[in-house]
């Protein structure tokens, strides 16, 4: 069974997309709290991991879920494990949910809305990619905050931490592809890497 083709492409993709979202955890958590005791959260104004999510399941699909959810639960030890843990384990998985629900979306409307814009569905059309980034951020900031804020009563909601949460998913998931559309570029350009038949 594990010589499956499908479940060797399945366990090669998890572990890849694993290492890479832990890889942009730890550098995201080294830039954005270097003084993490002042508990500033200024880091979340470019929120990396957001850019791991939307990658994840618009280019591999659902069968990406397994490591973005782990990363969602072993990322924040490189932060602060007593902050992130409890309450916000539970709100991580309302932030993949966001991402898959703006994507079902954003395909619904492409299929069903008659002389769209954007055509065809494709997630390596960026404009597709940017209406699942701006979707799924608007849609994370609510459900995030309504549901810290529901489990803890102490916590009240704050549109500007919702504002907060919004444009951090919005500018983080933007700078990760465009860090990896210009590198990926240059490698190309360099020869270093060649373009997917």
């Amino acid at each position: 069974m594990l010589n499956s083709p499908k479940i060797k492409d399945f366990i090669f993709t998890n572990i890849t997309l694993y290492f890479f979202a832990m890889g942009v955890w730890s550098t995201w958590s080294y830039f954005a709290f270097v003084g993490l005791e002042k508990m500033d959260w200024q880091g979340s104004l470019v929120y990396l991991p957001h850019g791991i999510r939307v990658l994840g399941i618009c280019f591999f699909g659902l069968k990406s879920l397994p490591a973005l959810m782990a990363a969602e639960l072993t990322g924040p030890l490189f932060i602060n494990p007593e902050q992130y843990m409890g309450t916000w384990t539970l709100a991580s998985f309302f932030s993949l949910a966001s991402v898959v629900a703006a994507k079902e979306l954003v395909k619904y409307s492409q299929s069903n809305i008659k002389g769209t814009i954007i055509s065809p569905i494709n997630f390596a059309n960026f404009r597709l990619l940017v209406l699942v980034i701006i979707l799924s951020g608007l849609l994370n900031s609510i459900s995030v905050n309504v549901v810290i804020t529901y489990l803890e009563p102490s916590v009240a909601l704050d549109p500007i931490v919702i504002g907060r949460f919004f444009i951090g998913d919005v500018l983080g998931a933007f700078t990760l592809i465009l860090f990896l559309s210009v590198t990926f570029s240059t490698l190309r350009s360099n020869r270093l890497a060649s373009p997917s038949k």
